[in-house]
This record gives structure tokens, sequence and C-alpha cells, in this order.
């Protein structure tokens, strides 16, 4: 009787696990295949190709601001708050749009003696971040601003109003470096090449703006810095796998 009992325990025992397995197997997620660069047990070639386009820039972004310094932060704040929306008002009268005005920071802080312990008053800082769209009027603007109160021109960079139609142009000419330079390689090794396999995009920086940092006066004969914009350089880096025949 004993030993039936065992044989039973034991079976279902064993019919338990069996269940718990068929569970686990049910309710497992599927597996993901992911994809491969290229095809598997295929001749190819990966090349990397480059290409540059150069533009004259057609904006300019100029970091303005005002700082005044008075014995209390009442007095300081209101000077300069006159000061930069006179600042304000001379940039709309260039035709710039509000959109293209906008500030960038308002600062507060004290100014000590000599020797670091006491306040003698408080300095407040101002600044506008402006984008020009007829770079022929950054070198006026900054004039007119100047003569309304502004006293640092903290930078200016260019660039362009569509990057994204130049990068098109870089991407385009990345693509043709790739192919000139695998062709090459291929009659090299007496193949040529397929059809394109794979292409990947190398990310890379956008161009870099021209920091300029000037502390203006005021003067009663101004007269408007001349503004060069030069050349910018976008390009654009591909890595491209071809299949060799």
């Amino acid at each position: 009787m004993e030993n039936r009992l065992l044989s039973t325990v034991l079976a279902l025992t064993a019919l338990i696990a069996v269940l718990a397995l068929a569970a686990v197997s049910l309710f497992r997620p599927a597996q993901t295949v992911t994809a491969q660069p290229g095809v598997a047990n295929m001749p190819q070639i990966v090349v990397i190709g480059t290409g540059e386009v150069k533009v004259e820039p057609d904006i300019a972004s100029i970091m303005i601001g005002v700082e005044t310094t008075a014995p209390t932060t009442q007095e300081a704040l209101a000077q300069n708050s006159a000061q930069a929306q006179a600042i304000i008002d001379q940039i709309r009268q260039l035709g710039i749009e509000e959109r293209d005005i906008q500030t960038t920071g308002i600062n507060i802080y004290p100014v000590y003696d000599n020797e670091g312990r006491n306040i003698t008053g408080y300095t407040v800082n101002n600044t506008v971040n402006v984008t020009v769209r007829n770079i022929g009027q950054a070198g006026s603007l900054i004039d007119r601003v100047v003569q309304v109160g502004a006293n640092r021109v903290y930078g200016i960079s260019f660039g362009v109003s569509d990057p994204e139609r130049v990068l098109a142009q870089a991407r385009e000419a990345a693509i043709a470096n790739a192919r000139a330079r695998a062709e090459q390689m291929a009659r090299a090794s007496g193949t040529s090449l397929g059809r394109v396999l794979f292409i990947t995009e190398n990310m890379g920086a956008s161009p870099l703006p021209i920091p300029v940092m000037a502390q203006a006066r005021p003067a009663v004969d101004s007269v408007a810095p001349p503004v060069q914009p030069g050349q910018q350089t976008y390009s654009a880096s591909v890595q491209v796998t071809f299949e060799l025949r």
C-alpha cells in the first residue's frame, strides 16, 4: 500500500514539473533577430566617404549687453532697465523682428571694496541675443546700440538659414566620394562593385561660431565696425558597404 502511494506521489510530482515547463515556454517572449550590416558570406567592401560644401553665411547672431553699477540694487536696476529698453527700441527701428530679439540673461551681483569685505554697490547685467537676417546690417546694428547705451558686445556668430539643404549637398558628395574610393579599390583587386548593402552616416559637429568679445562705450563720432562673414564649411561622412563581384 505504501509503495503504491509513493508511486502515485512521484507520478503527480513529475506531471506538475512538466506542466510548469510548458507554462514557461508558452509565456516566454519571442526572440528578436537583429539584422547585421551587409550580407553574410558575400564578398564585400566597406569604405568611408566624406563630402564638404562651402557656403557664405546669410544670418548673424550678436550677443549685446548693458552693464550698470550703482550704490543700491534699485538704482542699478532702474538705470539698466532704461538703457536696455533703449537698446531694444533701437534694434526694432532697424526692422529686426520680435522673434529675433531674445533676452538671454539678467544678473545682479554685489560690488565689494578692495579688501573684499564691504559692499560698495551693485552691478546689473542685461544680455540680449539678436538674430540679423541681413548680414549687411550687423555693423550698423552694433554702432546704433552702442550709441544708446550698450557697453558690452559678447560675441557674434554666423550661420545659414537652411542648414539642412547644405548638409544634404554634403551627404550627396560623401556618397559619391565613397563610391569613387570603392571603385578604385575594386579595380585594384580585380573585382567590380555590386549593389549597396549598408549605409551609415557618421554624425559630426556643426560649424563653430566665431567668438568675439568687446567692451564698447558710446561715442559722439561713432563708426560702424566692419563685419566680414567669410565662408562656413558643412561636412558629412558616411560609411558604405558595397557588394563585390
